[in-house]
């Protein structure tokens, strides 16, 4: 340890570094698409915390929620309950103000599906950057040897290539298991969390609107028979 630290500028090349970092994080981004990397780094703003950790709120809280609202105010009461997560207050609202349930139904699977691909692809990113990030270590050891063994004998051009092999894969680790790996096993069980919660209140929410959103057929009306003259 004391070796390390005393020759701590030996082994970070800022450089070097930047270029290993930079292409796990562009590859992983070309793997996963668009927008992938944007919501990859806005994802750990909120990754430092458990979901719903201060609140204490979870899936059978809200469930329970709702329906003490709704035994207690109809659903017009619905418009004052809200939630730690943002897709849930919209869907109790969007509950509020449907107007008959399959549509209901329809919009809540199609939000539902929307915003855990979103969960998803986060911690998505960060496992393919754990992935790729050794064998892009393992591309520069390559190209390392090929320039180690170009230089021949000579001992002032060995010790630059040397250190080119070596670090790339030092730092192709490091990102990898140091780095991208931990930040993708935090956001997976982040997403399992949400998507789950807002599985279940969706679910219930859809529930409720078959119970409660009554479809009126249409009404047909037929004319009145002439009455009959007295004989």
């Amino acid at each position: 340890m004391d070796i390390i630290l005393s020759n701590i500028e030996r082994f970070f090349d800022p450089l070097l570094f930047g270029m290993v970092l930079g292409s796990v994080l562009i590859m992983a981004w070309i793997q996963n698409g668009r927008a992938s990397f944007a919501l990859a780094f806005a994802a750990l703003l909120n990754s430092g915390r458990d979901p719903f950790a201060e609140s204490g709120e979870n899936a059978t809280f809200m469930c329970r929620r709702i329906d003490f609202v709704l035994r207690e105010q109809g659903l017009v009461g619905l418009e004052k309950v809200r939630s730690e997560d943002a897709f849930v207050t919209r869907v109790i609202a969007e509950l509020l103000n449907a107007k008959d349930a399959k549509t209901f139904e329809e919009w809540a699977r199609l939000q539902q599906s929307i915003v855990q691909k979103k969960q998803d692809i986060t911690a998505t990113y960060w496992s393919a950057a754990s992935e790729i990030a050794p064998a892009i270590g393992l591309i520069g050891t390559i190209l390392g040897l090929i320039q180690l063994f170009a230089t021949g004998i000579d001992p002032m051009k060995m010790g630059p290539a040397m250190s080119f092999t070596l670090l790339t894969s030092l730092y192709g680790l490091f990102v990898s298991h140091i780095i991208a790996f931990p930040i993708y096993v935090r956001l997976q069980a982040r997403a399992e969390i949400l998507n789950n919660y807002r599985a279940e209140v969706v679910q219930h929410a859809i529930a409720i609107a078959k119970r409660e959103l009554v479809i009126l057929g249409p009404v047909h009306f037929s004319p009145a028979k002439p009455l009959k003259a007295a004989g």
